[in-house]
């Protein structure tokens, strides 16, 4: 559309490049939608001309409202240290920086807690020491002899792996775990599935939701327990499961766009995502301590220096480790594929994972202890057939999910620790 005076802008034009104020300071970023209050204040503000493309497929929300110029510039400098420092690629990445800047803007403004930074001490190297051999069967061998589960767990994967199972003999094998039982029924009236009438037995849940699908958030909640030992002196667990719970209720929500029926899958690949790295943690933290510290000064994503140390991923370590603690393969795949779901399998559940990943990232929803994370690439985004335009109200929908499913997770206790979760 080109530049337009002031006088000629109209709510739902679309910003074509960033905004700049006369007097130099950043006001909007490129991609954000006008509404009437942001072109009154552009009057205010002595803005002439903007630079424009057509209007919004989407209509803008009231709610983006212009923040102050410097408020604007914290924020984009924000966005702009989380990716390193360099600039969107594609219009994916575009979107997300933009819907990112605006969300770091309404954090400032509301003055809202800063997020728990992953690690609670300095957690280096030790200077010239000797990297181990490591084999991913080894860690998997390791995490393996060292977590257990209750019977009910066991019996619930029985239970899925058989085609004679009911609806009604997996409500009943959760049944008799009453803290199993308490979790996926407070999941059951949670906003991920909006029911309009409280569901108060696992009878209920499973008919609502399916007994297969029932039975996969049995077994993430159980997985979430098993990982309540690692050291909180040194990681901030909190923070690795806000990351989770973040990638997870926004996978869902990108997933359910094109198919509903995978949702639980997602949500609990989502959860589980980052477990491996856990796993890394807890049995080779020296090697992690060498990695990360690799990760930051070459402003790289954690995977790719992991897999230059390792010769695999946390992903393909959780992946591996799901599988051999018998769940389902199409959930195990999706967590061993979310780094790279552009393989030979073209994993649309694990696209729809890596852009969660991406943008729990950009949004400041916790960490699992990568200092940058990957960018969307437009192979990744257009596997998930969705339009750029659609970030925005995906990220929206999970503001008002993400601290609601957290708060389950963690059952209310707010001291950050492990023992949260068990």
């Amino acid at each position: 559309m080109g530049t337009l005076s002031i006088t000629q802008l109209k709510s739902g034009m679309v910003l074509s490049a960033d905004l700049v104020a006369p007097n130099g300071r950043f006001i909007l970023p490129k991609g954000a939608c006008l509404t009437s209050r942001n072109i009154m204040s552009l009057k205010i503000w002595g803005v002439a001309e903007v630079a424009v493309s057509d209007r919004s497929d989407l209509p803008c929300e009231e709610d983006d409202f212009l923040y102050s110029s410097s408020v604007m510039e914290e924020a984009r400098s924000i966005v702009l240290r989380i990716f390193g420092g360099i600039p969107p690629g594609n219009r994916a990445m575009e979107e997300v920086y933009r819907v990112a800047i605006r969300e770091a803007a309404r954090s400032l403004t509301e003055n809202e807690a800063r997020p728990p930074v992953f690690f609670t001490q300095e957690f280096t190297p030790p200077p010239g020491a000797p990297l181990p051999k490591l084999a991913m069967e080894e860690l998997v061998g390791a995490e393996v002899r060292f977590v257990s589960f209750p019977d009910v767990y066991f019996r619930i994967s029985e239970a899925l792996q058989s085609p004679k199972s009911s609806i009604t003999h997996v409500a009943e094998l959760i049944s008799k775990d009453t803290a199993l039982s308490a979790t996926l029924l407070k999941l059951a009236n949670s906003a991920i599935y909006g029911v309009p009438a409280k569901v108060d037995s696992i009878q209920r849940a499973a008919a609502l939701i399916g007994g297969k699908a029932l039975s996969i958030l049995a077994l993430g909640v159980s997985a979430v327990k098993s990982f309540n030992s690692i050291p909180s002196e040194w990681v901030n667990m909190e923070s690795f499961w806000r990351h989770s719970v973040a990638v997870a209720v926004l996978g869902q929500i990108i997933s359910s766009r094109k198919n509903s029926r995978i949702i639980e899958k997602v949500f609990v690949g989502g959860i589980l995502h980052d477990i491996g790295r856990l796993v890394m943690l807890r049995h080779v933290p020296s090697v992690m301590a060498r990695a990360i510290a690799a990760a930051a000064e070459r402003k790289v994503p954690l995977v790719e220096i992991e897999r230059e140390l390792f010769g695999f991923d946390h992903g393909e370590l959780g992946g591996n480790i799901l599988e051999r603690w018998g769940f389902p393969r199409e959930l195990s795949d999706l967590v061993l594929l979310h780094h790279a779901p552009a393989g030979e399998t073209h994993s649309f559940p694990a696209a729809a994972l890596s852009v969660a990943d991406t943008l729990a990232a950009a949004l400041r929803q916790g960490s699992s202890g990568s200092p940058y994370p990957p960018a969307i690439s437009d192979e990744v985004w257009n596997m998930t057939d969705l339009s750029p335009g659609a970030i925005d109200s995906v990220v929206r929908q999970a503001r008002r999910q993400i601290s609601e499913i957290y708060s389950l997770f963690k059952g209310g206790d707010d001291d950050g620790k492990t023992a949260a979760h068990s």
